[in-house]
C-alpha cells in the first residue's frame, strides 16, 4: 500500500488499564467511524507500521481506548505514546474511503447555491477539526469553513464545488474586508 493513500485520524495517548490498552484522540472521528476491527498505521520514525486493533470504546471528550492484538501491556503500549495514527483507505465504517482531503481542494471553483460563484479556492487555513476556505472573490478574500453539512456537490475531477452558506455569511465577509 502506498503511505501516501493513508489518512491522518489521531494521536495516541498514554496506556490505559494493565492490558496495554491506549488513549487515542481521534480528529474528525467518532469511534463508531472506526468500525469493529482492522489494521491501523503508527508513525514510527518516520515509518508507517500496521497494527491490527480489535477494539474501540468511547471514553469521551474526543478520547477512545483502542486496544491492539500485538500489544498485551503498559510497557509495550508506552512505546506508542504521542505518536500520529494513520487509517487505510476504506477502513472507515461509512464506507467512505476519505478519497480527498481538503488541500486538494487548493484551485477548485466554489459556487453557493445563493449567491453564485465565489471564487477559486486558494488556500486551507486553520486547524484540521476547523479547516477555513480562503476564496478569491475578484481582490478580495472571502473566509468559509469547510463543513461537509454545507456542502452540495463536489466534483475534484471538474474542480468545482457546491454549497449552501448560512444566510448572511458571505455578505458579512465582503464588508468586513477593506
Amino acid at each position: 500500500m502506498d503511505e501516501g493513500e493513508l489518512h491522518r485520524i489521531g494521536k495516541l495517548g498514554r496506556p490505559w488499564g494493565h492490558l496495554g490498552d491506549l488513549n487515542l484522540r481521534l480528529e474528525g472521528l467518532g469511534p463508531e467511524d472506526l468500525g469493529g476491527s482492522g489494521d491501523l498505521f503508527v508513525d514510527i520514525e518516520g515509518q508507517r507500521v500496521p497494527f491490527y486493533f480489535t477494539q474501540v470504546q468511547e471514553k469521551g471528550r474526543g478520547v477512545v481506548l483502542i486496544k491492539f492484538d500485538e500489544i498485551d501491556d503498559p510497557q509495550a503500549a508506552s512505546v506508542l505514546v504521542g505518536r500520529d495514527i494513520y487509517a487505510p483507505p476504506g477502513l472507515l465504517a461509512d464506507g467512505s474511503d476519505e478519497s480527498w482531503d481538503p488541500d486538494e481542494l487548493v484551485g477548485v471553483m466554489l459556487t453557493d447555491v445563493d449567491h453564485g460563484e465565489i471564487g477559486e479556492i486558494v488556500r486551507i487555513e486553520g486547524d484540521p477539526r476547523s479547516p477555513v476556505m480562503v476564496v478569491l472573490h475578484g481582490e478580495e478574500e472571502v473566509l468559509i469553513p469547510l463543513t461537509e453539512d454545507w456542502i452540495e456537490e463536489m466534483d475534484l475531477e471538474e474542480n468545482s464545488m457546491r454549497v449552501r452558506t448560512p444566510a448572511g455569511l458571505i455578505d458579512l465577509n465582503r464588508r468586513s474586508r477593506p
